[in-house]
């Protein structure tokens, strides 16, 4: 056992009224707010880095599009080899305008 005594002062309600009634009344404001809701807060910890990933995921899926938005160009129609274009359209994985495909395959400016 301790020899020391407590100091149980701060519980006085006679030592200093209007002290005592500001602690209790902190109290029981503390006591009657309804408690957080255990899921709420991991369900936004969560939904933040859900949405975080998200848009990593959609930039780095749009990005070969972005790059790729430059149409492609057709040199002269008659010298290059349909196939050897159609080849290098599908390696640089651009997508041809249907006036570029129109000129591969020879037929005359349609306006």
């Amino acid at each position: 056992m301790d020899d020391q005594r407590l100091d149980l002062s701060s519980l006085d309600r006679h030592g200093d009224p209007v002290r005592y009634r500001q602690r209790v009344s902190a109290l029981a404001a503390a006591a009657m707010t309804p408690p957080p809701h255990p899921f709420l807060h991991e369900f936004m910890a969560w939904g933040r880095g859900a949405v975080a990933v998200g848009a990593v995921l959609a930039a780095a899926t749009w990005l070969p599009v972005w790059s790729s938005a430059r149409q492609p160009q057709v040199t002269a129609s008659r010298s290059v080899d349909p196939v050897l274009q159609v080849a290098a359209w599908a390696q640089a994985g651009a997508i041809p305008s249907d006036a570029n495909l129109l000129a591969i395959a020879g037929v005359p400016d349609v306006r």
